[in-house]
């Protein structure tokens, strides 16, 4: 009988022999270090037999363990780095910071960014409205927003052409995404170097393509009002006008105005006509007031209008049908049409093909008489009645109603470039009306031209501006 060890001694344990059990049993003895061998000689060949098919046992028992070990293991990995099906994705944390200024500036670079919209009209593309120094060019590089990353590419600079001498010009930047990225905001930057986190992204906007059905049928943007503004009566009047002809809404970029043009255009925005844009770009360049450098100091072109105009026509590409561009002193009086809808519509009709409408600029320096708002800043529009003659080699000065959707950039005047056709609309059926210094020291009375067109809406005219103006309290 073989007895059991309960540790390992120092020396090896005796073993007691039952000698009247010999004849018919063999005889083992413990190794220590836990193996059996059998001392007999005779029965060694059965004893190694039996040892190796505990051995093998063993390790057929040891090979199934880890084959389920690893079994589990593998199938553990697998799964675990499969999306759940049940839970969305983890969200970006990019952008970490966002803004809604109109005017920021790159870093590292004279370059200043204005707004971003998709644009997939020639090929999908972001479309960034930039003013650039045009003088100090350098490569510039947007970074994407994607779903839980960001992507580096070369923005594409297109500088506008017009820029009338001064170093700031508008330039548009062209980035492509990569694909599957779905960004929702785009920064710009100055080298395509691992992407700052402390990025400033613009959001991108425009992004479900729109061919009918908008909110707005005509949208009025006025380039920007600036320094002590206050010509109130001729802005009610112009708001006043508007909204008889059935334009529902009107967009101004504003810099800065006087106290009571302040109150006139909270009063408006209230209302919900007028969509006010804050344009600080006196923060950041010294604009200039007039129209070629020669003339005037500063970095950039009345106030940066130029970038204000191709702006306002990507922000409102997939709200309004038709887009007016006008200054602030300026207002589209129609001849033939009682409202701009059916003038439009005419228009569209005969023009199919037609995308830019030029409409002639005329204007009135001479005032009829004393108006009856003496009291009210600014100038009363139903004074004047009488335009300048155009003559057959005198330069013409347009305004013009686009459809957005057709226009890639625009110039003050005319657009530099579209898709469609561009038609030159008779001053019989409307015009650009603005009231200006004279653009002759003297005009003989006989030379200037009665133009009373304004005059067919002065009786709904009259009472609906002195409502509002007893409403602001002015």
């Amino acid at each position: 009988m073989v007895r059991q060890r309960t540790g390992r001694p120092t020396e090896p344990e005796q073993i007691s022999v039952d000698h009247t059990k010999m004849k018919d049993s063999t005889t083992t003895y413990e190794r220590f270090d836990g193996e059996v061998e059998n001392p007999t000689t005779d029965s060694s060949t059965d004893q190694g037999a039996s040892m190796q098919r505990t051995r093998n046992r063993r390790y057929k028992l040891v090979i199934i363990i880890l084959g389920l070990f690893l079994t589990a293991l593998v199938t553990f990995w697998t799964y675990s780095r499969k999306p759940c099906p049940i839970h969305p994705p983890a969200p970006s944390t990019c952008p970490v910071h966002t803004t809604n200024d109109m005017v920021t500036p790159v870093k590292g670079s004279t370059a200043l960014i204005v707004s971003a919209y998709k644009d997939d009209r020639s090929q999908e593309s972001i479309r960034i409205i930039a003013i650039v120094n045009r003088e100090q060019a350098k490569p510039l590089y947007c970074v994407f927003c994607c779903t839980g990353n960001s992507q580096v590419t070369p923005a594409t600079a297109f500088v506008h052409s017009v820029h009338y001498g001064y170093p700031y010009v508008t330039a548009d930047l062209l980035c492509f995404e990569q694909l599957g990225c779905n960004a929702t905001h785009v920064a710009v930057v100055s080298t395509g170097d691992v992407p700052d986190p402390f990025n400033t992204f613009l959001r991108i906007q425009n992004g479900a393509r729109q061919e009918e059905d908008f909110p707005f049928y005509l949208t009025v943007c006025m380039s920007t009002m600036s320094g002590a503004y206050n010509n109130v009566l001729q802005f009610v009047q112009t708001m006043e006008l508007y909204k008889l002809l059935g334009v529902p809404r009107v967009v101004l970029y504003l810099t800065s105005c006087g106290p009571d043009m302040e109150k006139v255009l909270r009063f408006y925005t209230d209302e919900g006509t007028l969509e006010v844009i804050d344009w600080p770009i006196d923060h950041f360049l010294k604009p200039a007031t007039g129209w070629k450098l020669e003339d005037q100091e500063g970095d950039i072109h009345l106030n940066g209008q130029l970038t204000i105009m191709n702006e306002c026509i990507y922000r409102n590409m997939y709200q309004s049908q038709y887009v007016l561009l006008a200054d602030v002193e300026q207002v589209l009086v129609p001849a033939a049409h009682n409202s701009l809808r059916p003038l439009m519509e005419d228009l569209q009709g005969q023009n199919p093909d037609a995308t830019v409408f030029l409409m002639e600029t005329h204007l009135f320096p001479a005032a009829a008489r004393q108006s009856a708002h003496s009291k009210a800043l600014g100038v009363d529009l139903l004074d004047y009645v009488y335009k300048e003659p155009l003559e057959e080699d005198d330069f013409r000065s347009h305004k013009m109603v686009v459809n957005p959707r057709k226009v890639m950039r625009t110039a003050i005047f005319d657009v530099t470039q579209s898709d469609g056709d561009t038609v030159m609309v008779s001053p019989d059926l409307c015009k650009i009306m603005q009231v200006k210094e004279a653009s002759k020291e003297r005009w003989i009375d006989d030379q200037l031209v009665l133009d009373l067109s304004l005059w067919q809406f002065k009786e709904h005219l009259v009472p609906t501006v002195n409502d509002v103006l007893e409403k602001i309290g002015i």
